[in-house]
């Protein structure tokens, strides 16, 4: 993607640190979505299912921070600001 960068003066081609981790995360958030139907038997097991569901739920801030990484540009790493629509 080519975007302004304030450090190089020119448009640069920009890219976000590790792209296919990226596409990896995405789908993080869908890993539950089978499991939505035995919800109420993970609620009731105290024990093993619930503790298991607040690690998974824990594992959504990191995977937004990669995901709102903003990108850098290529030649000087620095961050590029988004380009006004």
């Amino acid at each position: 993607m080519r975007r302004p960068c304030e450090r190089c003066d020119t448009e640069v081609e920009a890219e976000y640190d590790d792209p296919k981790l990226r596409r990896w995360v995405k789908g993080y958030f869908f890993l539950g979505v089978p499991f939505l139907p035995l919800l109420p038997i993970i609620g009731s097991d105290f024990a093993v299912m619930l503790p298991m569901l607040m690690v998974y739920v824990i594992g959504f801030g990191p995977a937004l921070g990669i995901l709102r990484e903003p990108p850098k540009c290529c030649d000087c790493g620095a961050v590029v600001p988004h380009r006004a629509a």
